[in-house]
């Protein structure tokens, strides 16, 4: 009678471990299964959109800037315009559709590694140049400041600023005057560069200085317009490569 109640025990205790085992294994799979859903539910980490092209800079922590104004990334609407149109209102070389404010821009963002601004204007240029013309001297007769499409976030983490436009007139776009304006550069150092038709910075150089007084300005670079762009890159990038910033 013993030996019966002993073996029912015995049983009953293997059939216990025996469900116990089933449950465990189980659920084992379960957990595993939920834990990858999670992980492919959850949204992954996307930075904030920008008007600055971001390209982190290991040497300088980022703390350089390119900020130019082109005119023929500020004529509006080019889908119905030829490519020859577009490169004329680059007014750089005819047989290049690319313009040398770009070059040069593209010039310090692959050397320096630098973050590019894009000074836009939200009234945009006629795309004939002789109109354009016309309004940019009034502009800087007038003394206006165009109002800009965007600014810059975080400016304070930059402390240098090359800055690029083309010299109208023998003096500073009235867009980049906004820029120079809206921003505080103070304790920053501004490196000029650019193209002209002849005028060299003009009266670029002490425009920028009183609208700028706490800055440091450094001689920049300017170049004919009309020089092929090839030119440009090659002479421009050894003149960067040249230059020396304190700091």
């Amino acid at each position: 009678m013993k030996r019966r109640i002993a073996m029912m025990m015995a049983c009953g205790l293997l059939a216990t471990l025996t469900a116990c085992g089933s449950q465990t294994h189980s659920e084992g799979p379960t957990s595993a299964a939920a834990g990858r859903q999670e992980n492919q539910e959850m949204p992954a980490e996307t930075s904030s959109g920008s008007e600055i092209e971001a390209s982190q800079n290991s040497a300088t922590d980022g703390r350089a800037l390119v900020a130019y104004f082109a005119y023929s990334e500020n004529i509006g609407d080019t889908s119905d315009m030829t490519v020859d149109a577009i490169a004329s209102a680059s007014v750089g070389s005819t047989d290049n559709t690319e313009g040398n404010l770009q070059v040069m821009a593209q010039v310090i963002a692959d050397v320096e590694n630098t973050d590019v601004f894009h000074i836009t204007v939200q009234e945009p240029y006629d795309p004939v140049y002789d109109v354009m013309h016309d309004r940019a001297i009034e502009e800087i007769d007038n003394e206006e400041f165009p109002a800009l499409t965007d600014s810059v976030e975080n400016l304070e983490q930059y402390d240098v600023i090359y800055l690029g436009m083309p010299v109208w007139s023998g003096s500073l776009p009235r867009p980049v005057a906004t820029f120079l304006a809206e921003n505080d550069l103070s304790g920053k150092t501004i490196v000029p560069f650019g193209i002209n038709l002849g005028s060299g910075f003009g009266n670029m150089v002490n425009e920028i200085e009183e609208l700028c007084p706490d800055a440091t300005l450094v001689e920049g670079f300017t170049i004919s317009a009309r020089t092929a762009n090839d030119a440009v890159r090659t002479e421009f990038t050894q003149w960067l490569e040249n230059l020396e910033l304190n700091g």
